[in-house]
């Protein structure tokens, strides 16, 4: 077996051998509750799966219980609940391709023997956990990460293991497990030697970029860790970079250009952003800058935790009755499936339906349009999936480490951004030299100055709008003056907008018409129906419509 991500009709691709494989993938925390055979009757034969070392909660901060055994709770490994979980998986797809979610959380007898390896600060109801900057921590998480790949690389299904998501800290997403950078006496030593080596003087600014920088170090240790032991054949990839929604430096998300410089890591995830608790009519945004992750060869997946009408809450805790575990009625959840899907088409990147506790999707409504979301993104594998965008979109996750840094900025500007009725590309600033020339408009995100920010926006001149935080509030429809002044294709305004070469999704923000400006030589087809887009829309706010475009 041997697996890649390559650049494929414009966009970097999960290849299996020499085959290019669509990024529609199946998920639960609950295998004992999955719906692998329904999933496996849309078409989908691609899978992931959780794996735990330890028997721990994966949520610090709400102290959710384990979700199964961990394998090396005992003296010796047990792997007979992974080996059952990915069996179950084949007999209900026997082609399938797996890519387990492997906890890298150690047992917790090992935080407890280990007090000066661990944070400082517990969550009430939990323990001290491992600190990040602890090299007796990595090196124990090496060394079961290693009996694990070997214990596959000898089983009988090892042909339908392509990868490996390493996960990790609190929630599995490479969030330190204090949600305070991962504070503790080997942390204190390590940030000393941080400063000396680079000669910095130990300032708040310094710490900040040393709780990402020693996460983002980790994750490239493990990585090449997990890379060298499969000789390289698989790919490997986490969540990580979560550079929009996750402005608080103590969580580690700002060194996600490190992460995109090595070759030990083929995808990032994460998923789709839950501010504003995902309302209809407004962008479901990505937490990443997905293009900067695209042009540097990585895949993407969009981690879709699409609520439906039959959520329900896993347990009593206060944490899992609050509103955004619950879905809205099934008109609403199919419409936001429908932006889910078309944001992760027209994005040009993977999607994964996480269906946490098992049965979201049990409902003919979500599987037949699940269904059709498979045939489209087959087809789609061989159309043009290039960005449309004529904006790019630019920050400096440096800038949050500054004083004074606003981060919120980030968080909350993308509702406005997601109104404008044009699509836009997002990057990190040191990308800005490489794709400046593909734009007409260049907007840059400025929670705090940065020498780099302020460079690009001299050279971008009148093509450059900043927001800083004094402009958090900046109507959408100011933006998208702007950038038709610039030339840029306004295509439906007050309306959510993604395009690339072969697709165009509109999703309105308002009840009512929405008029579509179609440029001359184009057709739009309805791909949920046989309609053909004229030049005015009667939709509901939160409805949404996805085209195939094609010349006449």
């Amino acid at each position: 077996m041997y697996s890649s991500v390559r650049n494929y009709r414009g966009v970097p691709t999960l290849f299996v051998e020499d085959k290019p494989i669509p990024g529609f993938a199946y998920m639960t925390y609950r295998t004992y509750n999955s719906r692998y055979d329904a999933f496996a009757s849309l078409g989908c034969t691609l899978f992931s799966m959780p794996v735990f070392f330890g028997t721990q909660t994966i949520n610090e901060t709400s102290q959710i219980p384990p979700m199964a055994e961990g394998i090396f709770e005992g003296d010796e490994p047990d792997y007979s609940q992974f080996d059952a979980d990915v069996e179950k998986i084949l007999a209900a797809c026997p082609e399938a391709y797996i890519f387990p979610r492997v906890n890298l959380s150690l047992p917790r007898a090992w935080e407890d023997v280990h007090p000066a390896e661990c944070c400082d600060f517990a969550f009430p109801g939990g323990h001290h956990r491992a600190c990040v900057s602890s090299d007796a921590w990595a090196e124990e998480t090496k060394r079961l990460l290693g009996r694990f790949i070997d214990h596959i690389e000898g089983a009988p299904f090892r042909e339908h293991i392509v990868g490996y998501q390493l996960a990790g800290g609190n929630t599995e997403e490479w969030f330190p497990f204090d949600m305070r950078g991962s504070v503790g006496p080997r942390s204190r030593e390590a940030f000393a030697s941080y400063c000396a080596e680079r000669g910095l003087a130990g300032n708040e600014t310094d710490q900040r970029r040393f709780y990402s920088d020693m996460m983002a170090r980790r994750i490239l240790e493990f990585s090449a860790f997990a890379k060298e032991k499969t000789e390289r054949r698989l790919v490997i990839g986490c969540f990580y970079g979560y550079t929009m929604e996750c402005p608080a430096p103590e969580h580690c998300h700002h060194a996600l250009g490190t992460i995109l410089a090595s070759d030990d890591v083929d995808f990032l995830c994460s998923p789709i952003s839950y501010a504003n608790l995902r309302p209809a009519g407004m962008d479901h945004a990505n937490m990443l800058p997905i293009d900067s992750v695209k042009l540097h060869g990585k895949l993407y997946f969009a981690e879709n935790d699409t609520r439906t009408h039959l959520s329900r809450a896993p347990n009593e805790l206060p944490a899992y009755n609050t509103p955004i575990w619950f879905g809205p009625a099934p008109e609403l959840t199919c419409e936001n499936i429908r932006m889910h899907f078309s944001r992760a088409l027209t994005h040009g990147h993977a999607m994964w339906w996480f269906d946490m506790w098992g049965g979201w999707y049990d409902d003919e409504r979500y599987l037949t349009l699940l269904r059709r979301c498979r045939e489209i993104v087959g087809e789609a594998m061989e159309e043009d999936r290039t960005s449309r965008a004529e904006i790019a979109v630019f920050i400096d996750e440096r800038a949050y480490s500054r004083e004074g840094a606003i981060g919120h900025l980030s968080y909350a500007i993308r509702k406005t951004l997601g109104m404008i009725g044009a699509p836009y590309d997002i990057y990190l600033i040191d990308d800005y030299n490489a794709v400046k020339a593909r734009y007409r408009a260049h907007i840059f995100i400025q929670p705090a100055p940065t020498e780099a920010v302020s460079a690009a926006i001299l050279d971008a001149a009148e093509t450059a709008l900043v927001i800083t935080p004094t402009e958090m509030e900046i109507p959408a429809d100011v933006i998208r003056a702007f950038c038709a002044d610039c030339g840029v294709h306004i295509w439906c305004a007050d309306a959510v907008v993604y395009g690339c070469g072969s697709y165009l999704f509109v999703h309105a923000c308002r009840d009512g018409e929405h008029r579509v400006s179609v440029p001359v030589g184009l057709v739009l087809h309805e791909m949920f129906s046989e309609d053909v887009c004229g030049d005015t829309l009667t939709l509901a706010c939160g409805e949404g419509r996805l085209y195939r475009m094609e010349k006449i």
